[in-house]
């Protein structure tokens, strides 16, 4: 049954005509609502009608009297009906459809997290169309990244991760028992939607009921979001509705998974029924939870180890951490930010479900140096001139020491660890994220108190994000810091700007590997 398809007969009917219409839907095991996509061609107007089906050939007829608004036509031979999400079209080649056949417009959303993994769909009163007219209330467009990270990122251009521990705005779905609820005040609550549901051999009987209201003025229309959410490994659909500027999700996302977020701005011109002004569409993956930053640790601490995990591989002083950059950045320092060496958001490199990124402020420094003559490497891949910067004045009794991440990109492994002055801003948004290491003892990079050197760990590239600005004129002023010239390799802009995501089909380093 689960993998059958039927026949579902929509009529559209007038004064004195009638149009039938049958679309194919799946069969499922328990009644869903159905999200029919009505063209209404004449005007070209997009209309979302929500059909509870019981999902069997037998089901009840869907019976619409047109016009659906006093704006539409009368003409049965003008409407045309197909389910929303009942083929194999992905998000983007469905808003192509869309936009190719009705006269909605597009406008952008974010979504924000706090931990542990919930997500807030923020600005869905702010958006406007893509022509610049506002579809509800005043306009307010998000500010946007520079053009390489829109160019190279660009489903996750409009995310901002954050969330709250209060659902505001919905219902939670009955996802335990595979029931859907009922309509409130006719508007759609969250409703768990898929192509087909096995959890459940229960038949549920829920009425349904389309109430006819077309002289409705448009002044008098309720406008809302109609939020559709995909976990794109498992298939499932949750639709949520809300009239508010943000909307939290009522449950956790599960982390480092995959998701779409399909959301329709409009007004709702019947029960169950709305017509769409506006659709945008995003795709992100899931953050991190602590589980999971531990989880990596512990592959980190594996992979270093010589013969498990009691003894680890052999350590190397290092006196100083380092940092290059093109020249040109440094005479912008000087002449510029008087001598202090500002730090900037976090790019999208290393795990893109890292908690940190585009959240967390600071300034990368590398640990790594040859094994065999404790130098630095010949070569920078960020700039032409490398500072140093002694290890006691960043790994010292002032700070907290945190293990972010753990990542490839096909040749060396590196560790990513995040250094923040005790009782700051960053700190207090690391130590809910991150997992907290001893600066004065850990498998990576560690300083004992008093020792001028710190011992950082061979078998891995151990990078340091310093979450405060330095300047660093005053530095070289006192012969604390000192520059040198080193050869440059690639593009240092574009590698500082987007970041190099880590290899996704290591075993080593990724906790879900591509099959």
């Amino acid at each position: 049954m689960a993998n059958t398809v039927y026949d579902k007969k929509v009529v559209f009917t007038s004064r004195h005509f009638k149009k039938e219409v049958f679309v194919k839907l799946h069969t499922q095991n328990v009644p869903i609502w159905i999200p029919l996509q009505i063209t209404e061609k004449s005007t070209r107007s997009l209309i979302l009608h929500f059909s509870l089906d019981d999902g069997s050939k037998t089901s009840r007829s869907l019976v619409l009297t047109v016009p659906l608004h006093v704006n539409l036509s009368p003409d049965v031979n003008d409407y045309t009906c197909e389910a929303l999400f009942q083929d194999c079209r992905d998000g983007k080649e469905l808003i192509k459809v869309l936009k190719e056949t009705s006269n909605v417009g597009s406008f952008s959303v974010d979504v924000t997290h706090t931990p542990p993994s919930t997500y807030t769909v923020t600005d869905l009163k702010e958006s406007t169309t893509e022509t610049g007219t506002p579809l509800y209330g005043p306009s307010q467009v998000s500010s946007q990244l520079d053009f390489s990270i829109r160019d190279i990122q660009e489903g996750l251009r409009k995310l901002c991760i954050f969330s709250t521990s209060t659902a505001r705005n919905g219902l939670v779905p009955s996802l335990h028992n595979g029931l859907v609820p009922s309509l409130h005040n006719g508007l759609v609550p969250s409703l768990p939607l898929s192509d087909i549901s096995n959890s459940n051999d229960h038949q549920v009987e829920i009425p349904v009921t389309t109430s006819r209201n077309n002289n409705r003025q448009n002044n008098a229309l309720k406008w809302l979001s109609l939020i559709f959410l995909k976990d794109v490994e498992t298939g499932v659909i949750l639709l949520y509705t809300t009239e508010a500027s943000q909307f939290t999700f009522p449950f956790q996302l599960r982390p480092i998974s995959d998701y779409e977020l399909m959301v329709f701005r409009g007004c709702q011109i019947q029960d169950n029924c709305f017509l769409i002004k506006g659709v945008t569409l995003c795709s992100f993956r899931s953050y991190m939870t602590t589980q999971e930053v531990n989880m990596l640790y512990v592959r980190a601490c594996s992979h270093v180890s010589s013969m498990g995990m009691e003894q680890f591989a052999k350590f190397i002083p290092i006196s100083h951490l380092y940092r290059s950059k093109p020249i040109l950045h440094f005479l912008n320092i000087y002449n510029n930010t008087n001598g202090i060496m500002y730090k900037y958001i976090k790019n999208f490199g290393g795990d893109p479900s890292s908690t940190l990124n585009r959240k967390l402020h600071g300034l990368f420094f590398s640990a790594n140096v040859d094994p065999l003559t404790g130098l630095p490497p010949a070569v920078s891949y960020y700039g032409n001139q490398r500072i140093h910067i002694p290890v006691r004045f960043m790994i010292n009794s002032d700070i907290n020491l945190y293990f972010a991440d753990f990542y490839c990109h096909y040749v060396n492994h590196h560790v990513t660890l995040v250094i923040t002055v005790k009782g700051s801003e960053a700190d207090l948004f690391c130590s809910k994220r991150l997992m907290p290491l001893d600066p004065n003892f850990n498998v990576f990079l560690f300083r004992r108190p008093h020792d001028l050197h710190a011992m950082v760990n061979s078998k891995v590239t151990v990078e340091v994000f310093y979450t405060e600005s330095i300047n660093i004129v005053q530095m070289l002023k006192t012969r604390c810091a000192f520059l040198t010239s080193v050869t440059q390799k690639g593009n240092a802009a574009l590698k500082t700007a987007v970041g190099l995501p880590k290899r996704q089909d290591c075993k080593i380093c990724n906790l879900k590997t591509n099959s």
